[in-house]
């Protein structure tokens, strides 16, 4: 009997794999030929006993006409109850036990839980519609888990810039209470006021340049993303005329293009600018002589590496440079002019366009960053 077992197993398979139209197609030549099949056999046994009936005994002519109806009306009976039955049997095999299935996925969604994988496997319609649906699932869940990526990262700003802003705002203070306390005295000399005014001063735009900080964070989190089509030809002509204008005059620029395949990408131009301007500026800050650009279109991925031929990151760097307010100065820098926040900028906008910004040093001495965007 295994054979049999093995026979409705691949029955089985072939009608839950095949195709809704195929399936109801195939339930509905089934039950002709059952209805047929049935409607033959009574006919003939009517047939039969009309005519066995009519030779041995005489019968009425009521009950002649009896089984002459119930011979004329069984083909539309069978067929009935053939179509009737083989319609359960299809939603009951076909439809009942995926839509159960989509249907608790979706209850699952519903009440916040997104770990739920759904069992059913078919190559139907029901099972792409089961695919769309665990997609579906994916995005929510890469939706929920990027807000709650950007709320670990505002809350991170802010602790930042809460710690940040009480050392300004400490020196303000103590300033302010000095001169309060020695100005009315007079034990302090103009010269002295006219410092303690500058220290004040000075905190007074570091705190003005943190609040711009937070401006342009804020500004990036709520960049949309507008795509048109580029030719990617064009793309790397843009990056290469901002990186001539961004280097200095004695800093040599080395620009490659590996480009695989030709055609229009869709793009956010500005935002891939913006980024990539973000890298080159702080390749600026630390080359000695030579800026190398490579721009790499491969796979919907394009990537821009940008290395300088500098000291490179350090052990630290790597780990936190992309953290807001981090910031390694360069020796002779003034300590409020960079805040740290360009490559945090730059990670924030590769992420929005499916991206990512990735540092490491070269083998070849020096810097390199990554960024990378989905096209």
């Amino acid at each position: 009997m295994d054979w049999l077992e093995e026979c409705a197993e691949k029955l089985r398979q072939y009608i839950r794999n095949t195709t809704v139209v195929r399936a109801a197609a195939a339930y509905l030549l089934a039950a002709l030929a059952v209805g047929l099949a049935c409607t033959r056999l009574t006919v003939n046994v009517m047939s039969l006993w009309i005519h066995v009936m009519s030779e041995s005994v005489t019968v009425p002519e009521e009950k002649m006409r009896f089984l002459r109806e119930i011979e004329q009306l069984c083909p539309w009976f069978y067929m009935t109850v053939s179509i009737v039955a083989a319609g359960r049997f299809f939603v009951e095999n076909k439809m009942k036990a995926a839509l159960a299935e989509i249907g608790a996925a979706v209850k699952h969604m519903a009440a916040g839980d997104l770990s739920y994988e759904m069992a059913w496997q078919s190559k139907d319609e029901f099972g792409l519609l089961a695919k769309d649906v665990e997609q579906l699932q994916e995005t929510v869940k890469k939706d929920k888990l990027d807000q709650w990526k950007m709320g670990e990262e505002q809350r991170r700003i802010n602790a930042a810039f809460a710690h940040d802003i009480r050392t300004p705002l400490t020196v303000m203070n103590g300033y302010t209470e000095f001169l309060k306390k020695y100005v009315p005295t007079g034990k302090v000399t103009e010269q002295v006021i006219l410092e303690k005014l500058e220290r004040i001063s000075e905190q007074g735009e570091r705190l003005l340049s943190f609040s711009k900080t937070m401006t342009t964070l804020q500004t990036m989190e709520k960049w949309e993303i507008h795509c048109r089509k580029m030719e990617a030809a064009e793309i790397c002509k843009n990056i290469k005329d901002m990186a001539e204008g961004l280097k200095g005059e004695e800093v040599h620029l080395s620009f490659r293009e590996n480009v695989e395949g030709t055609g229009s990408v869709l793009v956010d131009l500005e935002l891939i600018l913006e980024a990539v301007g973000n890298v080159l500026q702080n390749a600026c800050r630390y080359v000695r002589k030579e800026i190398e650009i490579t721009v790499q279109y491969r796979k919907s991925r394009l990537t821009v590496y940008v290395r300088d031929d500098g000291d490179g990151f350090s052990e630290k760097a790597l780990r936190e440079a992309a953290a807001v307010y981090f910031s390694e100065r360069k020796e002779g820098e003034a300590q409020d002019e960079h805040f740290g926040i360009g490559l945090s900028v730059t990670k924030m906008l590769c992420e929005k366009h499916g991206g990512e910004l990735k540092l490491f040093n070269s083998i070849e001495g020096g810097a390199v960053a990554a960024v990378s965007f989905f096209v």
